[in-house]
């Protein structure tokens, strides 16, 4: 119900791919004298410019003469695979990152989007490995990310305990940006029977900046309504409409509507 929400949410790190590995030329250098690894970071650059402008045939071209100019460049494959992603190339998105991973083994941000893509493949126990790996570098910045990727692959597994705290210390590393940990929380509340809980995280899965997650706001006209709260579910429902038009959720919240006493 939310595999577009991971882009709209920012779950790959785009203009970030090749931080960690980026080599900027020295102040004063001889700009036509760039290393391979330098025009490279350059030409990712500029791919990732242009899939932050919707454009992954544009980034693949970039990303083309980059790996033409530096092959054991594992920032390369990373955005190639981020570009293949956004097409909904899967298979060949685990092919560009399984090169990254190889080149690169332990950079936290390659094993966090690996990881991921494979959960999306439905292989578990090798997303899990690679997430693992993500969520316990104390220097990586989006180690939420990865926490919130093992929540989920562990609720999928119905392992609510191992889910929850994940979800749970994915939203303590970073709350303002933990939507999607909050919306998960919520569904192990709600699978657990825990009404108040699940309102409260699905309630925390709609504020400040993620106030634009359609299906957690659909989740909390669902869990007022479980609890009999009719009106407030009502009311959250005709929001969804108002607010997200053009969603599946809308849609399915006009059939609740019509069904509420």
């Amino acid at each position: 119900m939310v595999s577009s929400t991971w882009i709209k949410l920012g779950w790959f790190s785009i203009a970030l791919v090749f931080a960690s590995s980026c080599a900027s030329a020295p102040k004063g250098s001889d700009p036509t004298k760039k290393t391979p690894r330098e025009k490279a970071t350059l030409l990712v650059e500029a791919a990732n410019a242009a899939m932050l402008e919707g454009d992954p045939i544009g980034a693949l071209q970039f990303l083309k003469t980059a790996e033409e100019t530096d092959s054991k460049f594992s920032s390369v494959y990373h955005a190639k695979a981020l570009a293949f992603n956004m097409r909904k190339d899967l298979p060949q998105a685990l092919i560009e990152m399984k090169k990254a991973a190889d080149l690169d083994p332990e950079n936290s941000s390659v094993n966090n989007t690996y990881g991921k893509l494979l959960m999306d493949a439905g292989r578990a126990a090798e997303a899990e490995k690679h997430l693992k790996k993500a969520a316990s570098d104390s220097t990586f910045r989006e180690s939420y990310k990865a926490r919130t990727s093992l929540g989920i692959l562990y609720y999928r597994q119905n392992q609510l305990d191992l889910a929850d705290q994940n979800l749970e210390r994915a939203s303590f590393d970073d709350p303002a940006n933990s939507c999607i940990a909050y919306y998960y929380r919520g569904h192990v509340a709600l699978k657990r029977g825990k009404l108040m809980d699940a309102t409260k995280y699905y309630e925390r899965a709609t504020q400040k900046l993620c106030a634009g997650f359609a299906d957690a706001h659909f989740a909390l006209g669902v869990a007022y309504e479980r609890d009999k709260k009719f009106d407030q579910a009502r009311k959250k429902y005709l929001e969804v409409k108002q607010n997200f038009p053009e969603s599946k959720v809308a849609e399915q919240a006009m059939q609740l509507v019509e069904k509420l006493p």
